[in-house]
């Protein structure tokens, strides 16, 4: 039933609809009274969407054969899921897993994550594409 709750808060995140509990069980199905038997309030439903959000984007970063390839990785989870990204990284400080898969070089996750939130948040050109590989190239060697 967790679980059901917590697709339930996704899918209303990723439609840019507010997560309230009211909001949850309709869209989960449930009475409102059983969400309440799993977690206290909306903000704890939204802090286990943000936990499976960043356990998404942890295993695909991840499973890249390579930095390049995990920076790639990186930005095209933030462009499909351009408002779960914005809520990861935004009502509070949750950005220490994504901080973790790239330790040792905080400045490769900086510049990715800049880049990750360009992608998903305008007009893909031409230009923001071959960027894209340059700053990659640049930030793989980084300090």
């Amino acid at each position: 039933m967790r679980q059901l709750i917590v697709t339930a808060a996704t899918a209303l995140v990723d439609r840019d609809h507010a997560v309230t509990v009211r909001a949850v069980s309709r869209e989960a199905d449930l009475p409102t009274s059983s969400i309440y038997q799993h977690f206290p309030d909306a903000p704890a439903i939204l802090l286990a969407v943000c936990r499976n959000a960043f356990a998404e984007l942890s295993a695909v970063v991840l499973d890249a054969p390579d930095v390049h390839a995990a920076g790639l990785a990186y930005r095209d989870f933030a462009v499909r899921h351009p408002r779960r990204y914005r809520v990861m990284f935004g009502a509070a400080d949750l950005a220490e897993p994504a901080v973790r898969l790239f330790e040792g070089n905080t400045v490769l996750w900086l510049g990715l994550h800049g880049l990750a939130h360009q992608w998903a948040s305008s007009r893909r050109t031409a230009q923001l594409s071959a960027v894209t590989s340059r700053l990659l190239t640049s930030l793989e060697v980084s300090p």
